[in-house]
């Protein structure tokens, strides 16, 4: 029987999902949630939730790591940043439901491969959406397909009306909208950009109304993927989200969507700043899936793309130099404006560490294919369970 868990995990982020029952996994994330109170945002049931899930865990592909685990997973870190570390302070309750379904269907559809095979195989995903975050851009088409399919949001504008303090509420539109550019902004295209954006945030909440530091956007114009979606789904006129005119607030609409931006694409890269036994298990997964696409490169005649030869790749490197070139330095910015996230850098020099000293004759071997899948991790019937409640 599925049991919402009222308090998960509560203050720490020392846990694996790895092994736990499908019904447990399903309570994990219907606690999560109700505890950010997305559900009462959104006038759903906690029924018309789980059977919302269900379609998502269905979207997921049965990956080594890019799976509805990773999916999960990613989720629950942005509940612990969210909350252990004060990262909601910001947001208003629309912005964290958005921020929270982003996360859960930040990699739906996932084919187990980069963008960049898509490009280079030329495939109807890559055509469809001209070679701009092509895998983001499927996500978040399923993701919008969802919604329909569940009329997820019909509530939503009836519900911001009660809670809006001016005559500006949410539509389905400008809350579909902000949901996609999350999912956008989980392109690690989008790093640096986001990284710098953190900055200009501080100086905004530091200043005030006295100084506003421009936030640069993740695309070039001429190459902005979300052009597709202006074009497919929404009105280029989509209405800014509710509390847009409250000169109180510390950020403006624009601002809480990029900070959204910025906490996502941190979960996103926060495996380094997990416990090392978590983090090396995550790190295999990912090798295995490396060399997976690797191996079908080789097949087709592609260049193997870089750390996916299986022959070649050096995983103890290759976290390294993601730990100090990418992770590192992003949750350092991120202290700017939550110190209290200074712990999961230290974290992270803590596991680098472990890499330097693990040979890579002594790490376990990314080419054990003795890892159980998404599937086999979640196990069990969830119509079944949901029958049970």
């Amino acid at each position: 029987m599925l049991k919402i868990v009222k308090q998960p995990y509560r203050y720490s982020l020392d846990y694996s999902l790895l092994n736990k029952q499908r019904a447990e996994v399903y309570g994990y994330i219907a606690g999560i949630f109700k505890k950010m109170g997305v559900n009462r945002t959104l006038g759903i049931t906690t029924s018309e939730f789980l059977d919302f899930l269900i379609d998502v865990e269905k979207g997921y592909q049965d990956n080594p790591y890019h799976s509805f685990y990773h999916a999960v997973d990613v989720t629950m870190v942005l509940y612990h940043l969210l909350v252990l570390y004060d990262m909601s302070k910001y947001l208003n309750q629309f912005d964290l439901a958005m921020l929270m379904l982003a996360g859960i269907c930040h990699d739906i559809g996932h084919p187990g491969n980069n963008n960049q095979f898509e490009i280079s195989c030329e495939t109807e995903k890559a055509k469809r959406f001209s070679n701009l975050s092509v895998l983001e851009s499927y996500s978040a088409v399923m993701t919008l397909d969802l919604f329909d399919k569940h009329d997820f949001l019909r509530n939503i504008e009836t519900r911001s009306k009660k809670i809006s303090k001016e005559n500006v509420y949410m539509t389905k539109d400008s809350f579909s909208s902000g949901v996609v550019k999350m999912i956008l902004a989980t392109d690690m295209f989008c790093h640096f950009t986001l990284r710098d954006n953190i900055t200009a945030l501080k100086d905004k909440i530091d200043h005030h109304h006295h100084h506003e530091n421009q936030l640069k956007p993740l695309f070039d114009h001429k190459e902005d993927p979300y052009v597709y979606f202006k074009e497919h789904y929404f009105n280029s006129e989509t209405p800014n989200s509710v509390f847009e005119n409250d000169e109180d607030a510390d950020l403006n609409q624009e601002q809480r969507l990029m900070m959204c931006n910025i906490l996502i694409h941190a979960a996103d890269i926060s495996n380094p700043c997990r416990p090392w036994n978590v983090y090396q298990q995550l790190s295999r997964l990912v090798c295995l899936e490396f060399f997976r696409q690797g191996d079908v490169e080789r097949e087709l005649g592609l260049p193997v793309s870089p750390q996916m030869d299986r022959n070649k790749a050096n995983p103890s490197k290759v976290n390294v130099g993601f730990i100090d070139f990418i992770v590192r330095p992003y949750f350092e910015s991120l202290c700017q404006l939550f110190p209290k996230a200074e712990e999961l850098v230290d974290r992270c020099d803590q596991n680098r560490e472990e890499w330097v000293q693990l040979s890579w004759e002594e790490a376990p071997d990314p080419n054990n294919t003795n890892i159980p899948s998404a599937k086999e991790s979640l196990g069990g019937d969830i119509e079944e369970e949901i029958k049970q409640m």
